[in-house]
């Protein structure tokens, strides 16, 4: 029989806001709620209103935008208030997801109140900085999250690369916590002729689609710069948006079309009806666009970096590059571009591994760590005094 649990998870981005952090968390939640447990979410507010999983309480706070990201949230909350609202909830565990202002207040509540904190690592922050002219934090930005995640008694990794570079780092407590996807949603009979048509694109042309942000970590001008110099027809198709999109609209092939953001049954036409999957990032943790795209039979182009070597066997589901740079990416894309039986035959072993990448599987062994460290934790209680630290010994720096 399985025990409910009372569990708090603290991200500074949830859904509506579309992003692989999102939709991973939204992925756990709805499995714990299947599970019966209770959740609390702590968010940003958004103006479209939070999409919460069936029988899930949330609260949202106010929060700024990035100045140089619109489109990232930072909550404005103080410790006081996150362990007033923890308390009351009696949570067994508290997951936090992200480590800005929200994710630190809710650390220090959380470990003010004695309870177990599982952190997740999604993002490489620290990496970022240079796309954004800050390459010079980036040392600062690494101590910070070192502590940060250090304090926690267990930091999920999406995949063994990440592990590895965290450790060099000196993280501790690291596990892997792949991704799945959902190989029915995700699937190549979505392949739509009449989509193509009513996008303008020829029978003959090869569309090499990219999804994701438009925003300067995506290494989009570089994908861009490899497209010149492919021969043949090919359109370029990119669904999300961002804060380069204006920009990128001008450099983009002739012809190149931009979707915006796209979603459920419609996002899987889209990835199902193009023919190559061009993926440029080199600062991913793991890329759930790229395993979406497998699982709809398509031939992945990516580097030879952390997220797309542990989900990519190059010559086999897709092609990982070696050199970073325009020529090596264009060389491999027009392999594919030029190969038509080859595209067939990568794409149907990218479907084959794809189906083996269940949520349902993944996530129950997430669960199994939140229980095993209540248990843990719960032993700790009975042989305290059961008082609260004093203020200010829980700082985190």
């Amino acid at each position: 029989m399985i025990r409910p649990m009372r569990i708090a998870i603290v991200s500074e981005t949830w859904l509506p806001q579309i992003n692989g952090v999102s939709r991973t968390l939204n992925q756990l939640a709805n499995y714990l709620v299947a599970c019966g447990d209770q959740l609390l979410l702590l968010t940003p507010r958004y103006r479209q209103g939070l999409t919460l999983p069936v029988g899930s309480e949330a609260e949202c706070f106010p929060a700024l935008p990035l100045p140089f990201y619109s489109e990232v949230l930072l909550p404005v909350v103080t410790p006081l208030r996150l362990l007033h609202r923890l308390a009351a909830f009696v949570p067994d565990l508290v997951h936090i997801a992200t480590e800005g202002p929200l994710g630190w207040a809710a650390l220090r509540a959380a470990r003010r109140l004695g309870l177990p904190v599982v952190s997740s690592y999604h993002t490489n922050f620290a990496q970022y900085l240079a796309s954004y002219r800050l390459g010079a934090l980036e040392t600062v930005a690494w101590d910070y999250l070192r502590k940060f995640h250090n304090r926690t008694d267990l930091t999920l990794c999406p995949t063994p690369s990440i592990v590895g570079m965290l450790a060099e780092r000196g993280f501790r407590n690291l596990i892997v916590w792949p991704r799945g996807v959902d190989a029915a949603r995700f699937h190549p009979r979505h392949r739509d002729p009449e989509l193509r048509r009513s996008l303008g694109i020829a029978g003959d042309e090869v569309v090499l689609l990219f999804v994701g942000r438009l925003a300067a970590e995506k290494n989009l001008a570089l994908l861009f710069a490899a497209c010149r110099r492919l021969s043949g027809r090919v359109r370029q198709l990119l669904v999300g948006d961002g804060p380069l999109r204006a920009e990128l609209e001008h450099t983009a092939l002739p012809g190149a079309i931009f979707s915006g953001y796209r979603e459920g049954e419609e996002l899987a036409r889209y990835y199902a009806s193009a023919d190559i999957f061009a993926f440029p990032s080199l600062s991913e943790t793991f890329g759930n666009v790229v395993l979406e795209a497998l699982a709809s039979g398509l031939p992945t182009v990516a580097f030879n970096v952390p997220g797309p070597r542990d989900i990519l066997l190059s010559g086999e589901s897709g092609i990982l590059v070696e050199e970073q740079s325009a020529t090596a990416l264009a060389a491999a894309l027009q392999s594919l571009v030029d190969d038509a039986q080859m595209r067939q035959r990568l794409g149907r072993a990218a479907r084959l591994y794809a189906e083996d990448q269940n949520w349902e599987e993944i996530n129950s062994a997430v669960r199994d760590q939140y229980l095993r460290l209540h248990a843990e934790h719960s032993g700790k209680r009975l042989c305290c005094t059961g008082t609260l630290p004093e203020p200010g010994k829980e700082s985190l720096c």
